[in-house]
């Protein structure tokens, strides 16, 4: 099967079954994906955010109030260095912060994100 069927067929799983499920399901908890975020959704409050109680004051604790300084500090290993975030509750915070920014992106960029993984994630495919 070729790359892009496979990114058609996860593309139309992620409609019904989520992004997430999706991507766990087919590559399991350590898939490698990347999404850009705009300046906009960079600025977005972390409370517009679904994110458990013990998240919420994490990242407030340690002074992540947007999306966008949550995804620097991911993006700089300093997430488990914050206190009080367990495995579960990083797995949660990045789980939010992908589906916040998959929802942002327009149809055509969503079947370009699933190209992008399956490359990342099956490059023999």
């Amino acid at each position: 099967m070729r790359k892009e069927e496979i990114a058609t067929e996860l593309y139309e799983a992620a409609a019904d079954i989520g992004v997430t499920d999706t991507l766990y399901a087919v590559f399991g908890n350590t898939v490698d994906v990347c999404i850009c975020f705009g300046s906009i959704s960079c600025a977005t409050k972390t409370d517009d955010l679904d994110f458990s109680v013990r998240a919420m004051n994490a990242l407030k604790r340690a002074g992540l109030t947007t999306v966008g300084q949550v995804i620097d500090c991911i993006a700089g290993g300093e997430l488990p260095r914050i206190r009080n975030l367990g495995r579960k509750t990083i797995s949660e915070i990045k789980c939010n912060i992908m589906e916040f920014g998959y929802k942002a992106l327009t149809e055509k960029e969503k079947k370009e994100f699933f190209l992008d993984v399956v490359e990342r994630n099956m490059p023999s495919a």
